[in-house]
C-alpha cells in the first residue's frame, strides 16, 4: 500500500478538522454538522489505514 497517499489523507483530515474548530463561529449550522461529521469518518478511514499499514509492514 502507498504510504504517501495515507499520509497526505491524515495530513488534509486534520487540517480539515483545525478550520472547523477555528471557523466553528462563522460557518453556518447545517453546514458545520456536515463538515463535522465528514471529518470524524475521514479521520476514522486514516487511522484504520495507519493501523493496517503498521500492521502489514513486515509482510
Amino acid at each position: 500500500m502507498n504510504t504517501a497517499n495515507i499520509a497526505a489523507l491524515l495530513i488534509l483530515t486534520l487540517i480539515l478538522g483545525a478550520v472547523i474548530v477555528f471557523y466553528k463561529d462563522s460557518i453556518p449550522a447545517k453546514l458545520r454538522r456536515g463538515l463535522a461529521i465528514s471529518a470524524a469518518v475521514m479521520l476514522m478511514i486514516s487511522f484504520i489505514l495507519t493501523v493496517y499499514t503498521l500492521f502489514s509492514m513486515g509482510t
